[in-house]
């Protein structure tokens, strides 16, 4: 159930610091990004990242989660969706994905795609609930044993 007053909003970089340290607790050192490779996606003209935010004790409240992605005219790229562990179970994530498929597919985006381990159930199951299918297995892509599924989707055309 998501969590009420939960705000999707634009990555602003104030929040940078939040999403990197954000990657490095979702994921081990091996697979989460440092922070030039997390900056350079963010700062790419390519790149889109939504950020969700709940209420808190902070004025601005706390980031939750976030997906970034970095399409051209036909493809997008999941790069990356993190929601912190204990907003985990709540939804963030569906919205999260189904706020980005919107915005690809608004800019006339056809198919979404993305890379997770083959070991990560949890994640496999997310990407399958919506509608995701693996397209390709892709040794070592993690490092030396930690295999990829590449699983993709075709997004309907919606117009803005």
């Amino acid at each position: 159930m998501p969590i009420p007053g939960l705000i999707l909003r634009p990555y602003q970089p104030s929040d940078f610091d939040a999403l990197l340290a954000m990657d490095q607790l979702c994921f081990p050192k091996t697979i989460a990004y440092g922070r030039h490779e997390m900056k350079s996606y963010l700062q790419s003209e390519d790149s889109h990242c939504i950020v969700a935010q709940v209420p808190g004790p902070e004025v601005s409240g706390t980031i939750a989660g976030f997906i970034l992605t970095e399409s051209d005219a036909e493809f997008a790229h999941v790069i990356t969706l993190d929601v912190l562990e204990s907003h985990r179970r709540q939804s963030i994530g569906s919205l999260l994905l189904e706020a980005a498929e919107q915005e690809a597919s608004s800019r006339g985006v056809t198919s979404m795609y993305l890379e997770t381990a083959t070991t990560n159930k949890a994640a496999i199951a997310l990407w399958k609930k919506h509608g995701y299918r693996e397209t390709a297995t892709i040794k070592n892509y993690y490092g030396r044993g930690q295999s990829a599924f590449e699983m993709q989707k075709h997004l309907e055309r919606k117009s803005k």
